[in-house]
């Protein structure tokens, strides 16, 4: 009994393993192990090389799945981005960051929750802390601050990649009933480390998603509290330690770090006002200052480069994801605890234009919108009526430019045989020239 029980529980697992959703797990797990394939000079370009075939591949399954077909709102989307065309400066670059963000957009409606998977990259998130010890004795012992992460990314990758993983742990931590103690751990773990990387947008929203689950779910309110507080304590223990061993003994509460959000902001608010209902396109190519080509904000963005009527397009998402869920629902608070910090993450962070924390992000949002633990998943998971015979075929001339497009842009852009500047421009990390 128990030998076939066992040999069943194999079986299931390696159906798992059958499915579109491992390959967003195998992504992830290449950043979580550092690994760099060697496709092209540089890492970077390496995954967002990987994002575009997974999300193109999603895509071409979803063709034998009979799910792909367009809307009226998408085909008003493409119809938008033709008329920007004309209109905006550098369009090429806004084209190809829009046509990205519908296939994270399309990839949602194809993928389904997977409860395996996502505990599979919570645990193996593990790995990312193997040196973090090495680099906390040098740090207590000589002042300096060393980089241990796998990938020498931005730091505030991996913040709001822990963040993300994060929130995975809490949903485990309150909804299984064995292993617990892991996932405190783990959360401990990754906030103790956005602390010491002086992830401020990360800190702010961890903190805020917090509170509300801690406000709303009693029976895991101190736990939760006390591994918060923990983090803290740790930080500030290691913290003023390191203070004694630096050249000039000061105790910092937190790391410092540089922001220019303000001056990026107005100029994202100066680029809007030349042009309030198309936007002003990628506006920061020619500056002389050389400002980070994104205004750290996602919604001043969208609204400064794609106008009134592109955010328009985003505010339809926000509020169809709003209408449909189930506010009175058992687990509602999780789900607006979640929704508020990504909404801080992003309007304080640049985040969003790495291909590893949009692949993250694109998970999260299936797991809020499609987890059957939440009542509004059936909304989110209806495949929607049979499409047209119309409607599929032009599904696939759409497809087929998409992949061509992305095909050409890599095909002759010096991706292949360059390393790159630095300060990435979004997309391929030497796109300043993109074609």
């Amino acid at each position: 009994m128990k030998i076939t029980r066992n040999k069943n529980t194999m079986i299931n697992i390696i159906k798992k393993f059958q499915n579109k959703e491992v390959f967003i797990a195998a992504y992830l797990l290449l950043f979580i192990l550092g690994i760099h394939i060697g496709f092209m000079p540089s890492f970077y370009n390496d995954y967002r090389l990987l994002e575009i075939l997974l999300l193109l591949g999603l895509g071409l399954y979803s063709f034998f799945d009979k799910q792909y077909f367009l809307s009226k709102t998408e085909v008003f989307f493409f119809i938008f981005i033709l008329i920007g065309y004309f209109l905006w400066d550098n369009s090429d670059f806004v084209i190809i960051e829009l046509l990205l963000a519908y296939l994270l957009y399309k990839a949602f409606y194809f993928l389904k929750y997977d409860v395996l998977l996502t505990k599979l990259i919570v645990l193996a998130s593990f790995l990312n802390f193997i040196l973090l010890p090495i680099s906390l004795a040098k740090y207590m012992t000589t002042g300096i601050y060393n980089d241990w992460h796998p990938l020498p990314w931005n730091i505030r990758v991996y913040s709001s990649y822990f963040l993300i993983v994060s929130i995975f742990a809490v949903w485990f931590y309150i909804t299984e009933n064995k292993y617990r103690a892991i996932y405190l751990l783990f959360m401990f773990l990754a906030f103790f480390s956005i602390l010491l990387e002086g992830g401020r947008s990360a800190t702010i929203a961890f903190t805020a998603f917090m509170i509300m689950v801690c406000g709303f779910n009693s029976a895991v309110r101190w736990k939760l509290i006390l591994t918060y507080a923990s983090s803290w304590l740790s930080y500030l223990f290691i913290t003023y330690f390191a203070s004694l061993n630096t050249i000039h003994s000061n105790f910092d509460l937190l790391r410092r770090t540089s922001s220019s959000r303000y001056e990026l902001w107005m100029n994202a608010y100066r680029c809007w006002l030349q042009n309030p209902f198309f936007g002003c396109g990628f506006y920061q190519l020619d500056d002389p200052n050389r400002l980070n080509a994104h205004p750290h904000n996602l919604f001043l963005q969208v609204l400064s480069e794609v106008g009134l009527i592109g955010i328009s397009f985003l505010a339809f998402i926000i509020f169809t994801i709003l209408k449909n869920i189930k506010w009175k629902s058992q687990n509602s608070y999780f789900v607006f605890a979640v929704l508020l910090a990504v909404g801080i993450d992003v309007s304080f962070s640049g985040i969003h234009i790495y291909p590893v924390t949009q692949i993250a992000l694109l998970w999260l949002f299936v797991f809020l919108l499609k987890n059957p633990a939440f009542s509004h998943h059936q909304y989110f998971s209806n495949k929607g009526n049979e499409s047209t015979s119309t409607q599929f075929y032009t599904s696939i001339i759409v497809y087929s430019i998409l992949t061509f497009i992305f095909g050409y842009l890599l095909l002759n852009s010096s991706v292949m045989t360059e390393a790159g500047v630095f300060g990435r421009p979004r997309f391929w990390e030497n796109g300043y020239t993109l074609w």
